[in-house]
């Protein structure tokens, strides 16, 4: 029996594989028809990290108590996962699980999971995606310039609400683009609804050409809780991912209301780019905790190209190495983030300086020395450094 159901899945798949026109390999394994109506994308990635401390003497990470010399080397998988996209009959759909980032509850790593078609010439999806709430935090792991993405993202204000059930709608022209989402405040895995939320975004850019572009956002979103549950404490790290997290908000938040600018420019090998992003908390008891936080970063790439910058979702891509040595780029980003109206205020810093090794389109190097400050306004400041490399393959 089993051996039947064996062979009746292997039809399946094989089945519309061996009546395809065309099949390719460029920028992952693509099958599809020769009018391009019918189209399946299979694809992967896989990051491989390491996070060694260099110096964090005056760091503390056992629970707040202060203790020397404790962060211990860490080599981990950060990411491992395949990808299935395509289309039929004119309907688009996205299948992603990330192996290395399983639920421990459900087992599912869900990340991108939605089907999509055309509305009025504007995309919309079902199912679960990213809310359209800023310029680094839309911009693939594939293609970001650190390792980690800045504090104006969900890695910290957002509370890692990344991905999302729900309703999104975007669309763009020659220069600009637009998205708009509603969404419930719980991934595929989880098991209860939690509220609601809202997100809009749109940018413009006033130049673009094959090597300069200027690019302007701004984004908004509110996120409502329900049935008793709270949003998600954000809270941040400030030694990379090796950092103790650190708490920014309350658990008694009512509803968190967040306000976004993108500017971000390139000019040849040189690209500069920011955010800078203000969250309210609002309290069901005392006053509102405000967080305020920016980003800025700055890259070169030694050996002359110039990263693509993408007008349908207003984010720049990785350049394609020129020879065979592979692309070779320079990296430096401040990351700063700091509460009000809340016990614990503190301020949070980090300073970043690296190396990306395109060595093709698909293997990738990082390396970064990374150099975080937390400075509560009464107790104990903590800093330290951290080396960090990832070794990364996409398909």
């Amino acid at each position: 029996m089993k051996k039947s159901y064996l062979s009746a899945l292997a039809l399946v798949v094989v089945a519309p594989l061996a009546q395809a026109d065309l099949a390719e390999t460029k920028g992952g394994v693509v099958i599809r028809t020769e009018d391009g109506r019918f189209q399946a994308k299979f694809g992967g990635r896989i990051h491989l990290d390491v996070n060694v401390p260099v110096d964090d003497d005056e760091a503390r990470f056992d629970n707040g108590a202060f203790v020397e010399d404790t962060q211990a080397t860490d080599v981990f998988f950060r990411r491992a996962r395949l990808t299935l996209e395509g289309k039929a009959y004119g309907w688009a759909y996205k299948f992603e699980n990330d192996f290395a980032g399983q639920d421990d509850v459900s087992g599912s790593g869900f990340r991108e999971m939605w089907i999509g078609t055309q509305l009025l010439g504007a995309n919309l999806r079902i199912g679960q995606a990213k809310p359209y709430r800023g310029m680094e935090e839309l911009t693939s792991s594939n293609e970001i310039t650190f390792m980690e993405r800045p504090n104006a993202t969900a890695t910290t204000l957002y509370g890692s609400r990344q991905y999302l059930l729900g309703a999104y709608l975007d669309g763009a022209g020659s220069n600009w683009g637009w998205g708009l989402s509603g969404y419930n405040l719980k991934r595929a895995e989880d098991s209860e609804t939690d509220g609601v939320g809202f997100t809009g975004r749109g940018y413009f850019a006033p130049l673009m050409s094959a090597t300069s572009v200027v690019h302007v956002g701004l984004s908004a979103s509110i996120d409502n809780p329900t049935n008793g549950l709270s949003v998600s404490t954000s809270s941040v790290r400030f030694m990379g991912r090796s950092g103790e997290s650190q708490s920014l908000n309350a658990s008694s938040t009512d509803e968190q209301t967040t306000f976004g600018l993108e500017l971000a420019g390139s000019a040849g090998p040189l690209r500069v780019q920011g955010e800078y992003a203000m969250a309210t908390f609002a309290q069901e008891v005392g006053d509102d905790i405000d967080v305020n936080t920016y980003y800025v970063q700055a890259t070169y790439l030694l050996t002359g190209e110039t990263r693509p910058y993408d007008v349908k979702k207003g984010v720049f891509k990785s350049p394609k190495p020129k020879s065979e040595i592979g692309a070779w780029e320079l990296k430096v980003r401040y990351d700063f983030i700091d509460n009000e109206n809340v016990a614990t205020e503190r301020e949070v810093t980090q300073l970043i300086a690296g190396l990306n090794w395109f060595v093709n389109p698909s293997v990738r190097m990082m390396f970064e020395y990374i150099s975080g400050e937390n400075e509560p306004e009464s107790g104990v400041k903590e800093s330290g450094d951290v080396f960090a490399a990832r070794l990364q393959f996409a398909f």
